[in-house]
């Protein structure tokens, strides 16, 4: 219920450091200064003093901390009340949704058994697919969000929360409309040769891991280029704009309006499916057990 701004400002004056308090939010120490800045610029005072050693609170802080205590635990309180009394009518799930991870995915799939389980119901909450936050998304399953949706297979955000798998995404090639493969319904493996294909660093996902091997192995003439070990909406403004190729996936299709996504004659795919956190509520548990009993693939 706070402010991110302000839950950050609580953290770095419990650490008293900016890379402490970045460690736990699961960000990067830049994040952190640039919303103490922000807090600071629109509060009109200074918060912290800063030093080699860390940051200590100043006089206006140390205000704002003690008052911002109250204030977290009134929100606690207020929030959990509120959860109680819905709860009582029924159950309420809080999907996250971004742009390449879209809540749709889910309520599409839920639709044909809504009518049949009428006491859940989605809070679909929206949140930005950006590298710097991606891990404090995932760090918040359980508070802010009780399932993201999408194709989450790293080893990195399989090491932080739980992941049931409902289906597969087919591998594709995101072409820029310009391009002259953009006019083709389906690309061989041999159109790629002699083109720049970007896809995700290796190291954080086997299975693109071993589609680069034996791409390279097989087929040397594509240029494969690596870019971060995740994606966002720069990758796909950056593949535009150079005229690179795009390993991307079927239900990326409506990402980028200048990109034409295509399928390739080749099987790769990559799992599908709900994240949710080590230990979920058990309200979550259940309604993930209906799920699993009606839409997870057989194994």
């Amino acid at each position: 219920m706070l402010s991110q701004q302000f839950q950050v400002f609580l953290r770095v004056a419990e650490c008293g450091s900016f890379t402490r308090a970045a460690k736990q939010l699961l960000v990067t120490p830049a994040s952190v200064m640039k919303h103490i800045n922000a807090l600071e610029d629109r509060l009109g005072v200074t918060l912290f003093t800063r030093d080699k050693k860390g940051v200590t609170l100043t006089a206006a802080g140390r205000s704002l901390y003690q008052d911002g205590k109250k204030l977290a635990s009134m929100a606690q309180s207020a929030a959990g009340r509120a959860r109680q009394a819905e709860q009582a009518a029924g159950v309420t799930i809080r999907v996250g949704s971004s742009l390449l991870n879209p809540s749709r995915v889910l309520t599409d799939l839920w639709e044909p058994f809504r009518s049949a389980y009428p006491q859940y119901r989605f809070r679909i909450v929206p949140y930005t697919d950006t590298k710097e936050e991606r891990f404090a998304v995932i760090g918040a399953l359980g508070e802010r969000f009780d399932l993201l949706v999408g194709a989450f297979d790293s080893k990195e955000t399989l090491s932080r929360a739980n992941y049931l798998v409902l289906g597969y995404h087919k591998l594709c090639v995101a072409v820029p409309r310009a391009h002259p493969l953009a006019a083709k319904e389906k690309l061989e493996i041999q159109d790629l040769y002699g083109e720049r294909l970007v896809k995700v660093k290796r190291g954080e996902t086997e299975r693109l891991d071993r589609f680069q091997e034996e791409l390279q192995r097989a087929h040397p003439q594509i240029l494969i280029e690596e870019t971060d070990y995740y994606y966002d909406v720069d990758t796909f403004n950056a593949c535009e704009q150079s005229g690179a190729l795009l390993l991307t996936l079927d239900a990326w299709a409506d990402v980028h309006p200048s990109l034409v996504t295509l399928p390739v004659a080749w099987e790769y795919q990559i799992p599908c499916g709900i994240l949710y956190a080590r230990q979920p509520s058990l309200e979550t548990a259940q309604f993930l057990s209906v799920v699993q009993k009606l839409c997870a693939p057989p194994q």
